[in-house]
């Protein structure tokens, strides 16, 4: 038997997001539809209604109560859910197809991108002996 592929991405928020308890499944995305989605394909990209219907056709399953009764929401109404969590959440899931993982920050130790604090090399022009 061989090896299948993840055929899901699963959405969790840590303690003290406001999102905190919701799990969201998700299918994945090809590459020919990340690129046709990005726009790297030479197309113009999805705009925001192609990215939302992307996103609600991705959504596979959560455990999203509604607030007043108390029922679980079927993901079939997310269109009709609040459209920030909704953004949030197709957010949320753009990293996890690009692979940012929140729990791997750059350590406190890290520069972020600032010049290195060691002296630069000097540089000369080669001599004619050595540019030839």
């Amino acid at each position: 038997m061989g090896f299948r592929e993840p055929s899901t991405i699963t959405l969790a928020f840590e303690p003290g997001d406001e999102l905190h308890g919701l799990e969201v499944r998700m299918h994945g995305m090809s590459i020919a539809d990340w690129l046709q989605a990005a726009g790297l394909d030479g197309s113009d990209g999805d705009d925001a209604a192609a990215t939302m219907k992307r996103f609600y056709g991705a959504l596979v399953s959560w455990n999203l109560d509604d607030p007043i009764t108390g029922e679980p929401v079927p993901v079939a109404d997310a269109p009709n859910r609040d459209s920030r969590m909704i953004r949030r959440l197709n957010n949320v899931w753009i990293e996890a197809l690009q692979g940012v993982h929140k729990a791997d920050p750059l350590p406190d130790s890290s520069t972020s991108g600032e010049n290195s604090p060691a002296p630069a090399i000097p540089m000369a022009p080669l001599s004619e002996n050595q540019a030839s």
